[in-house]
């Protein structure tokens, strides 16, 4: 009888300590994953122009898509020479480009001539 309690006695020890270690690892489910919010200073967030570019041309129906911007062949996911964009996407009449953390569809504007 004394073996019989000592193991079950060790068992409910066991269980309670595993599930005290246990609890101690998760995190609060209602606790947000979300950046903390800043205190509202009043000032409206900063707005961001598209890129100054010229999209001269796109060449589109092929599996590799490619644009010209600026006398420069680019193709998805090409950064941009002059400017800290990326390409993200090539249509037949609009180029999206990602810029300072926005999507940008800009229309193909044509070559611009020199007068």
């Amino acid at each position: 009888m004394l073996i019989r309690s000592t193991i079950i006695f060790i068992v409910f020890f066991s269980i309670l300590c595993g599930y005290s270690i246990a609890a101690e690892d998760k995190n609060d489910p209602f606790d947000s994953l979300l950046p903390a919010k800043s205190a509202s200073t009043g000032e409206k967030p900063k707005a961001v122009e598209p890129p100054a570019i010229s999209i001269e041309g796109v060449l589109w129906g092929t599996d590799m898509p490619e644009t010209i911007i600026d006398g420069e062949v680019y193709k998805v996911g090409d950064t941009l020479k002059n400017v800290d964009a990326k390409i993200y996407k090539i249509e037949k009449n609009k180029v999206s480009i990602f810029y300072e953390g926005r999507l940008f569809e800009m229309k193909v504007t044509g070559k611009k001539e020199a007068k």
